[in-house]
Formats: C-alpha cells, structure tokens, sequence
C-alpha cells in the first residue's frame, strides 16, 4: 500500500514539476512489462534525469543512488523514505564491500515484482554521449534471478534534452529495445546466472550499453550537440506549413544524429551554407521559427484567440496559485543564475523545489482555520497546476506575438534569407543523403 500511494503521488509530483521545467516532455516507445522492471538511462541532467524518467514512467520506482547523497541524517532519511538504495563507488569509497547489502536490497525489491531504476554511468557529464556503463546494472539484473525475479526486463530510456540549461525547453524519453530474462538466459548458455560469473557479467554489461546508446545523445561535446540539432531544426522546419509549430524532440534527434555521424569524417567546410545561414539570421536579429513557416497576421490572430481564452478561465485559479506559491517559484527560478555548470543548474531547480513548495505548504497549512486547512492546502495545488499552464500559455502567445512582430519589422531582408535558407536546406539534404536538390 505504502508504495503504491508512493509512486502515485511522485508521479502526480513529477508530472507538476515538469510543467514547471519543460516545454514539452515526449515519451517514445513504452517501458511497460508485466514483471520487474531494471530501467537503465544515461545520465547527462544530474537529479532532474530522476524527475523526468519518473514523469516517464508515471511514478516512482525504486531508485539506486551514489552513497554521498546520504552524508547528512535528514536527507538521508528523506532519500531511503522514497526508497532510495545507496551504492558505493571506488571513486567515493576504498571500501565498496557494503554495496553486498544494497545488491541484495535490489535483488529483493526486483524479485517481488517491482520497478528499480540505476544509471549505470555512475555519474553524470556534460558531454552528450554515453560513458564508460559500469558492470552495477548487470550484476543487479543477475542477483535479482538468483533471488526469485521472474520474468525480469532490463529496459533502457534514452533522455535527450532540446536545451538542458534553459528553463523552458523540451525533453525526450526514448524507450529502447528491452533485455528479456530469456535473452540472459540464452546468454549464460548453460553457465550459472550468478553476480559472480564475471563474464556473463561483462556480456550483459556490453548489451545493456548497447541497447541504451541506440536510443541516448551520441554527439561528443555540448557545442556539437547544439550545432546539430540546429541544423536538424532548420531541415526538419523546410517541410511544415503551420506557423509557430516545431519538430517533434523524436525527429529532432533523429536528423541531428544522422548529420553527426554523416560529418565525422569532413572538414568543417561541410555546414558553410548552414553557417551563413545562421550568421544571416542573427545579423538581422531574427531566427529560423519566423522565416519558415513564415507566420502572418492571421495566423497571429488565431493564436491569441485561443491562448488568450484558456488564459481568462485559467487566471482565477491561477492568481490563488501564484500569490500562495509566490516566493517558492521565485527560489526555484532564480536559483540557476548562481549554478555555473550547465549539468547542474537543473538539479539545482529540483532540490530547491522539493524543499521549498513543501514547507511553503506546510506554513500555509499550519496558518489556515483549522477548519478549512485541508480545503486551502488542495486549492493551493491545484492553484500551482494552473499557474503553470497559465504561463505556460502566456509564454506561447508572448513568443508568436514577438516572432510576427521582429518580421514585420525585417521584411526586406525575406527574400535574401530565404534564399540562403534554401541553399542551407539543400546543403543539410546532401549530407543526409536524400537525393539532390533543386
């Protein structure tokens, strides 16, 4: 009971808190399986990968965690209260004997059916590939058989973030291709599917990294990443005809892997109609989204009717939301100009809200009629859900509104930029392969 009432209320958490943090979050492919569930994931967003695999999934799984998370007693209790298991690095510890408990604690969560999730990297990066996956995740899948699991999948979701350091962007969960007990049986062939069997250890290890690359960012550095999915952006837009629309994060990240790899071997030379395409577009101040499709008046207007609508029967609520919620919002904000690395900004933002809106709450709790607690607690969650898609909202219309308006004010540079645009698209089409192009 206790973990189901655990895993319905982080979920309803993660699903609020990634409005707040995200533009969008897209989910593709499904990590259901009836049966324990070993999820593995990169990890390239510090604790708000936790925040966004558990949106994914809809609730909260068993999570395995580096052991200095647990130095101080309150979040130490905190953490194993939500049913955190601590690990042991060699990086953090000399001594990693204690990780046989916590092998066992996982074994027994795996085996009685249940979800844990681990990334298996062991620590995060900013580089926008996948490191060195360490043996934990196998060794656990292994323990969990010997201890009763039936049916086990090791399932892998690959998270690729549109801008990680940017408050509102996108993000997208890739579930990839699933490692069957079946399969690691097939694998032992006939060898004892035990922890210590270091080789089928080191097989399963090299299938898990494997299966999590095909569906994970695989660009090397930060700057290539970006440069990537611009250009996949910019080809990806050539298509549509509907203003202030987007590529889906799925055929983001597609594009921009297929150009990665198609530009491995050429020099630089590759991108330099893409490049003064680019350097075109900030000359003028304006960006790719407003030259194609090019939005018009009507469009516009079509775009405030309908925001402006869900913004007036959305406000009354949300007013309740944001003068309750206020100072709390403000934190976790504001708290990203004071982190430097783009890794850990966003873990910065969750821990600051996990603490903040909780005891924002509380105080509430405790200053409301006694009578009627419960009511004001409820209205001023629900006053949070409707804020954020208020301004959600708002944001939306506030970037159309600035996208016509910065074209309106450069319509003699159109038919220039467009032209650059079409041999940018021409030049991105050859190097994808697609045929020439006019």
């Amino acid at each position: 009971m206790i973990y189901r009432i655990r895993w319905w209320f982080a979920g309803l958490f993660a699903r609020i808190y990634t409005l707040v943090l995200f533009k969008g979050v897209e989910v593709e492919g499904s990590a259901d399986h009836d049966g324990p569930r070993l999820i593995v994931a990169n990890h390239f967003g510090g604790l708000v990968d936790a925040i966004v695999v558990v949106r994914a999934l809809g609730g909260l799984p068993h999570i395995v965690a580096k052991s200095t998370l647990f130095k101080t007693l309150p979040l130490k209790i905190g953490l194993r209260a939500l049913g955190v298991v601590p690990v042991y690095r060699r990086v953090d510890h000399s001594d990693t004997e204690k990780n046989t408990s916590s092998f066992r604690e996982v074994a027994n969560v795996l085996a009685k059916g249940k979800t844990v999730l681990i990334f298996p990297e062991g620590t995060v990066t900013d580089d926008q590939e996948l490191q060195k996956v360490r043996t934990g995740a196998a060794r656990m899948a292994l323990s969990a058989v010997e201890a009763g699991a039936r049916n086990l999948a090791i399932i892998p979701l690959g998270i690729t973030y549109e801008d990680k350091v940017s408050s509102r962007s996108r993000v997208l969960v890739e579930a990839g291709e699933r490692i069957t007990e079946t399969e690691i049986r097939t694998m032992a062939d006939g060898e004892p599917l035990e922890e210590s069997n270091r080789g089928l250890v080191d097989r399963i290890t090299a299938l898990i990294a494997d299966r999590l690359r095909a569906v994970s960012p695989d660009f090397g550095s930060l700057v290539r990443e970006r440069t990537m999915m611009l250009a996949a952006s910019i080809h990806l837009r050539t298509g549509m005809s509907k203003a202030f629309s987007e590529p889906t994060m799925a055929e983001l990240r597609q594009v921009a892997q297929r150009l990665a790899r198609s530009s491995e071997d050429v020099d630089d030379t590759e991108f330099a109609a893409t490049g003064r395409y680019q350097l075109a577009l900030a000359a003028g101040g304006l960006e790719d989204t407003q030259i194609q499709p090019t939005p018009t008046t009507t469009d516009l207007a079509r775009v405030a009717l309908v925001k402006g609508l869900i913004v007036v029967l959305m406000a009354p609520f949300a007013l309740v939301g944001l003068t309750a919620n206020l100072i709390a919002i403000l934190l976790v904000m504001g708290v990203g100009a004071f982190v430097k690395e783009p890794v850990s900004k966003g873990t910065a933002r969750v821990v600051t809200g996990i603490v903040v809106f909780p005891l924002t709450w509380i105080g509430l709790f405790l200053i409301s009629d006694p009578n009627r607690a419960w009511l004001s607690l409820v209205l001023v969650a629900v006053g949070l859900v409707f804020l954020v898609l208020t301004v959600a909202q708002i944001a939306d219309l506030f970037e159309a509104m600035t996208d016509w308006w910065a074209l309106r004010n450069h319509l003699a540079l159109i038919p220039d930029l467009q032209r650059l645009r079409d041999r940018a698209d021409c030049e991105l089409s050859q190097m994808l392969r697609e045929g020439p192009c006019s």
